[in-house]
C-alpha cells in the first residue's frame, strides 16, 4: 500500500514537470513568431512608404489639367450674365461651374459656349410658340404681324473660333451681338433689388427683341417704336433725329419687320387700299356725288397706274362691292398730288409685303396729343411729326441731288421719285421698356398685347435670384 503510494506521488509529480516544459516551449515559439510578424510589419511598412513616395513623385512631375485663357475668359463672362443670353443653359453653367478643370469640363464649356451664342444672336423667345398663337383668329382679325429674323449658326466653324488662339471669346460673341446701342444699356437696368419681378420679366422680354432684329452691319437705322409711336434715326451708333409718329389702330396694326428704305415720293399720289375704298371712300361718294371731286380722286380699272382705262362713278354699281364677303374690288380710287392728299405731301417707301410705309399727313394736330385714341388710328402705316426734316436730311446725305433742286420739285408740286444711293435699314420695333434722357427705366403700355403672347424659354427672374445665390456662396467661399 505504500509502495503504491509513492509510486503515485512520483508519478504525479513527473507530470507536473512535463507540463511546466511544455508551456515554457510554446511561450518561446510564440515569442518568435511576434518577432518575425514585427519584423515583415516593418519591412512592409517600409515599401509602402516607398512606393507612397514614388507616387508623389510621379504626381509632381505630371502637370495637373488647367483650363485655357478662352475658357477662363468664358466663364468670367458667364459669372454675370454679360450679355444676358444664359437662359434656359442657366442649369448647365451652374452645373459645369462646380466642377474640377478636366477635359469633361473643357468639352462641356464649349458646347455651352455655342448654346449662349445661339441665345444671343436668335433670343431665347419662345418663337414657335408665339408663331402658333399668331395663327389664332383673333390675332389674324388684327392683320398682326411680327417678324423675327434668326441668324443661321455654323456651329463646325464658330467651334473652331472659339478653338483658336488668335481671337477672343469678346471678338467672336460681337459678330453675334445686337448692334442696337439700346442693347447694352437695357441689360445694365436687370437689376432683381430695383425691379419687381413682373417689371423684370418686361425688360428681359425687351432686351430678347432686340436680338432679333435684322442687322446688316451698319451703325445708320431709322427705328419706328410702335408703343412708343416714335422716329428715331440713329447714325454712327448716335441718335441725330426723334419725333413722333401716328401708327395702326389694334384693329389694323403697323407690322413689326425690317426693310430698307430705298427712295421717297415727292408729291406723290395715294394708292387707296380696297379696305378703305370699301370702309370710308365709297359710303361718302354715294352720298355726296361731289365727294371724289372735292377729295381730288379718280377711279382707274383694275389698276392704280394713272394711265390705265378710266372709270366714272355713277357707271358702277357699287353696293355689291360694300358686302362683307367681297374682299377684291376690281376698281382702283386714286387721290392724285395736292395739299389735301391723305399721303400729305411726300412718302418714305421701304419694301415690304404688307404694303406699309412712313408719309406726310394733313392732320398733324394728332402730335400734339399722346394718348391712344388719338396716336394709334391709322390703318398700318406709319405717319411723321417732320416728314420736310427727314426729306431735307436724306436728301443732303443719303442722294446725289441738293436739297434746293428737290424742294423746287416739291414747291412746284410736282411729283418725282428720289432714290437713295445709300440705303437705310428701318426697324418697326416692338420695345415697351427704354430708358429716358435721364438714364431712368421706363416701360411703355402693351397695346397690342404682345407683352402677353410672346413668352421666354425659362423664367427670367428666378434665373437671376439663383444666379446671384450662387455667386454670393462662391464669394463666401475664397474668404
Amino acid at each position: 500500500m505504500k509502495i503504491t503510494k509513492i509510486i503515485f506521488l512520483l508519478l504525479f509529480i513527473i507530470f507536473l514537470t512535463g507540463c511546466n516544459s511544455i508551456k515554457q516551449v510554446t511561450s518561446d515559439n510564440v515569442s518568435g513568431i511576434s518577432e518575425k510578424q514585427a519584423s515583415l510589419n516593418k519591412e512592409l511598412s517600409s515599401k509602402d512608404n516607398n512606393i507612397s513616395q514614388n507616387i508623389q513623385v510621379i504626381k509632381e512631375k505630371i502637370p495637373s489639367y488647367k483650363l485655357t485663357q478662352k475658357e477662363i475668359e468664358f466663364l468670367d463672362i458667364l459669372k454675370i450674365d454679360k450679355y444676358a443670353s444664359l437662359c434656359s443653359s442657366q442649369d448647365n453653367y451652374l452645373t459645369i461651374k462646380k466642377m474640377p478643370a478636366s477635359v469633361e469640363k473643357s468639352e462641356l464649356l464649349k458646347e455651352l459656349f455655342y448654346d449662349y451664342t445661339t441665345n444671343l444672336s436668335n433670343s431665347c423667345i419662345d418663337q414657335d410658340g408665339f408663331k402658333r398663337v399668331l395663327k389664332k383668329t383673333k390675332y389674324k382679325k388684327s392683320n398682326q404681324s411680327y417678324a423675327m429674323y434668326n441668324a443661321t449658326i455654323d456651329k463646325e466653324k464658330l467651334l473652331k473660333e472659339y478653338s483658336s488662339n488668335n481671337t477672343s471669346i469678346e471678338s467672336i460673341l460681337a459678330k453675334y451681338t445686337p448692334k442696337h446701342p439700346e442693347f447694352f444699356r437695357l441689360v445694365k437696368k436687370l437689376d432683381i433689388k430695383k425691379l419687381s419681378k413682373n417689371e423684370y420679366h418686361k425688360l428681359r422680354l425687351n432686351i430678347e427683341r432686340l436680338k432679333l432684329l435684322k442687322y446688316s452691319g451698319k451703325d445708320d437705322f431709322i427705328q419706328l417704336n410702335v408703343p412708343s409711336h416714335n422716329f428715331a434715326f440713329y447714325e454712327d451708333g448716335k441718335k441725330t433725329k426723334s419725333f413722333g409718329t401716328i401708327v395702326g389702330e389694334k384693329e389694323t396694326q403697323t407690322p413689326i419687320l425690317t426693310s430698307d428704305l430705298s427712295y421717297f415720293i415727292i408729291n406723290p399720289t395715294w394708292n387707296i387700299p380696297d379696305s378703305i375704298a370699301k370702309k370710308s371712300i365709297i359710303p361718302k361718294a354715294l352720298k355726296d356725288k361731289n365727294y371724289l371731286k372735292k377729295k381730288n380722286i379718280v377711279i382707274r380699272k383694275k389698276s392704280y397706274k394713272l394711265d390705265a382705262p378710266k372709270v366714272r362713278f355713277k357707271d358702277v354699281n357699287w353696293k355689291k362691292y360694300q358686302k362683307k364677303h367681297v374682299k377684291y374690288i376690281p376698281y382702283k380710287f386714286i387721290q392724285l398730288p395736292s395739299k389735301t392728299n391723305g399721303m400729305g405731301r411726300v412718302k418714305f417707301m421701304f419694301p415690304n409685303k404688307h404694303a406699309v410705309y412712313m408719309h406726310d399727313t394733313i392732320g398733324t394736330w394728332r402730335f400734339k396729343s399722346n394718348k391712344e385714341k388719338i396716336r394709334f388710328i391709322s390703318h398700318g402705316c406709319i405717319r411723321l411729326e417732320h416728314p420736310l426734316s427727314l426729306m431735307k436730311h436724306l436728301t443732303t446725305n443719303y442722294t446725289p441731288k441738293s436739297y434746293s433742286s428737290v424742294r423746287k420739285t416739291f414747291d412746284q408740286n410736282r411729283m418725282s421719285t428720289i432714290s437713295l444711293s445709300k440705303k437705310v435699314p428701318v426697324h418697326i420695333t416692338y420695345q415697351t421698356a427704354y430708358i429716358n434722357s435721364k438714364g431712368k427705366l421706363g416701360f411703355n403700355k402693351d397695346v397690342y398685347g404682345y407683352d402677353k403672347i410672346q413668352k421666354l424659354n425659362f423664367v427670367p427672374y428666378d434665373n437671376a435670384v439663383t444666379l446671384a445665390q450662387f455667386q454670393k456662396e462662391e464669394s463666401t467661399k475664397s474668404f
